[in-house]
C-alpha cells in the first residue's frame, strides 16, 4: 500500500471519527434528557398522585365528621322531646287511662312535637305504642311501610344498649328514609326520620372536585345515599370500589381505576369518595405533554449545537491531513 493510499485512508477514519463523535455526542444528550424528562415526570406524578390522594382522605373524613355531626344534633333534638313529662309518663297502652284526659294528653304531646319538628325538616318526630297508637308526627309513609309491625319493627332498630337507640335505613329495601329510634319506656318509643335526599347539604363537596363521587353506605355496605345518578338506593357498590371495602380497608387506596377513600361513622355506616384516576391525572397528562415537547426541542438543539462544535473540533485535524497530502505531492 502507498503512502498516498495510507494518507487517503487515515482521511476517511478522520471522517468516519467526525461523524462517530455526532452521533455519539446525540444519542448521549437524547438519552440524557429523556431519562432526566421521565425522572422529573415520575417523580411530579408520585407528588402528585399522593397529595391529591391525601386531599381526598381528607375531605372525606370531614364529610364523615359533618354525618357524624348531623346524626348527633338530630339525636339531641330527639331528647327535647322528653322535656315535657308527658312525653315519658303517658302510656297510651293503659287501658285504666281517662279517656277525656287522654285526649288532652295526647294533644299536648302532639302539639310539643310538632313545634320541635318545626326545627328541622324530618319527615316523622313522634311516639309510636305497643299498639301501634302512635302520637305526634308519624308519616303515611311510615305506617305503610311497616304496617301491623310497626311498633315492633321500630322497636328492633334500638341497638345501642348504653344509649337504648339506634339508626337503621333499608326496612323492607325501602332506602328512602333514614330513621332515628329512641326507647320512651317499655311500651312506647320516639322514631324520627328524614329523606336520604337531605343528606346532599351535609356531602357538600368543593366545586374543584365536581368529578368526585360520594357514596353513603350502610353496614351491609347497601348504598343508603350517592351523588352518581348511575347507583340506585340499596344497591350494591361498583365493583372497582366494593372490593377494597369488603376487605376492610379504611384511609385511602389508589388504583389504576379510581382514588378511593373510606372512613366509618360512629353508627356502623361508611362514607366512602371515589374519583376516577384519570380525571386526577388529566392537568399532569396535559403537562406531560408539553414537557415531552420542551424536551424534544432541547435535544433537537443540543444535537444541531453539538454537531456544529465537533465539526469545528475534528476540522483543523481534516485541514492539516490534506495539507501533508499537498505538500508530499
Amino acid at each position: 500500500m502507498s503512502r498516498q493510499e495510507e494518507r487517503v485512508r487515515a482521511i476517511l477514519r478522520l471522517r468516519r471519527m467526525r461523524i462517530i463523535m455526532i452521533v455519539g455526542y446525540g444519542i448521549i444528550v437524547a438519552l440524557t434528557v429523556v431519562g432526566i424528562t421521565l425522572f422529573s415526570t415520575w417523580q411530579n406524578e408520585q407528588i402528585l398522585s399522593k397529595k391529591i390522594n391525601d386531599m381526598t382522605v381528607s375531605l372525606n373524613a370531614q364529610m364523615e365528621m359533618n354525618l357524624d355531626s348531623y346524626l348527633a344534633r338530630m339525636e339531641k333534638v330527639g331528647t327535647l322531646a322528653f322535656a315535657m313529662d308527658e312525653a315519658y309518663t303517658y302510656d297510651a297502652t293503659d287501658d285504666s287511662n281517662d279517656e277525656y284526659e287522654a285526649i288532652n294528653t295526647e294533644k299536648a304531646i302532639t302539639d310539643e312535637l310538632k313545634s320541635l319538628c318545626l326545627m328541622e325538616n324530618y319527615v316523622d318526630y313522634g311516639i309510636v305504642y305497643r299498639n301501634n297508637h302512635t302520637v305526634g308526627k308519624v308519616s303515611n309513609g311510615t305506617t305503610e311501610l311497616f304496617g301491623n309491625s310497626l311498633y315492633t319493627s321500630l322497636e328492633s332498630m334500638i341497638t345501642r344498649e348504653k344509649t337504648h337507640d339506634g339508626w337503621h335505613t333499608g326496612y323492607g329495601d325501602d332506602y328512602q328514609r333514614i330513621y332515628y329510634v329512641k326507647r320512651v319506656h317499655d311500651n312506647a318509643v320516639l322514631v324520627l326520620s328524614f329523606y336520604t335526599t337531605e343528606l346532599e347539604h351535609v356531602f357538600d363537596n368543593p366545586d374543584s372536585l365536581d368529578d368526585m363521587t360520594i357514596r353513603l353506605t350502610d353496614e351491609n355496605f347497601k348504598v343508603v345515599y350517592s351523588s352518581s345518578k348511575e347507583d340506585t338506593l340499596g344497591g350494591d357498590l361498583p365493583e372497582q370500589i366494593f372490593r377494597y371495602t369488603s376487605s376492610g380497608v379504611t384511609g385511602g387506596v389508589m388504583d389504576l381505576s379510581n382514588m378511593i377513600a373510606i372512613n366509618s361513622t360512629k353508627v356502623g355506616w361508611h362514607v366512602i369518595s371515589s374519583i376516577p384516576t384519570n380525571i386526577v391525572m388529566r392537568e399532569r397528562n396535559e403537562m406531560q405533554i408539553y414537557v415531552y415537547i420542551g424536551a424534544a426541542i432541547a435535544t433537537l438543539i443540543a444535537v444541531i449545537a453539538g454537531a456544529i462544535f465537533s465539526a469545528k473540533v475534528s476540522d483543523p485535524m481534516r485541514l492539516v491531513a490534506i495539507s501533508n497530502m499537498e505538500d508530499e505531492d
